[in-house]
């Protein structure tokens, strides 16, 4: 199957930490050197010229190792699936963190502006298939049952996860 703007969409943020680890390692390179330069009346100009090669070089032999499979993802633009049964549904509560750090329920009922701040909470809808659990959209968890097939859609040499969806028809392979 061929990837839809969104899968592509959720590959290229899946880059992202083949962009932040080489930046920091660079950013430590950088503050090494003002630090070198800084402390040294004369520093040696070759060695640092050397170590900052080999830095760069790393940087992105780094890049290309957590980049490549996706990247070959992006290319090909292929997706493949794989059928589950649902074996499990689960849903919780989860409340953001620090967002009711003012509420004290007496003081709260008394002066609601001052102490009645309550946490936010949010839901979170998970499937359990092959014994692994992952978080889905309310919409497919309220369209599914346990003993429903449905389909794992994965990047084919990535095999980073784009999305599940309900079999409609559990007979026919597409």
């Amino acid at each position: 199957m061929k990837l839809t703007p969104e899968d592509i969409a959720a590959l290229r943020y899946e880059r992202r930490f083949g962009y932040l680890f080489p930046a920091l390692l660079l950013a430590l390179a950088v503050l090494l050197n003002a630090i070198n330069f800084i402390v040294k009346i004369v520093p040696d100009v070759i060695t640092v010229i050397f170590i900052n090669a080999a830095v760069l070089m790393l940087c992105l032999l780094i890049h290309f190792k957590i980049s490549h499979k996706v990247n070959l993802d992006l290319r090909e633009g292929i997706k493949v699936w794989k059928k589950a049964k649902v074996q499990a549904k689960e849903s919780n509560v989860s409340y953001e963190a620090g967002s009711g750090a003012m509420h004290i329920p007496v003081l709260g009922n008394l002066f609601p502006k001052l102490w009645g701040q309550e946490m936010r909470d949010s839901s979170c809808f998970y499937l359990i298939l092959n014994s692994t659990r992952y978080e889905v959209s309310r919409e497919l968890f309220e369209e599914v049952n346990v003993g429903d097939e449905v389909r794992i859609y994965y990047a084919q040499n990535s095999h980073s996860r784009l999305g599940i969806e309900k079999l409609k028809y559990p007979f026919a392979e597409m």
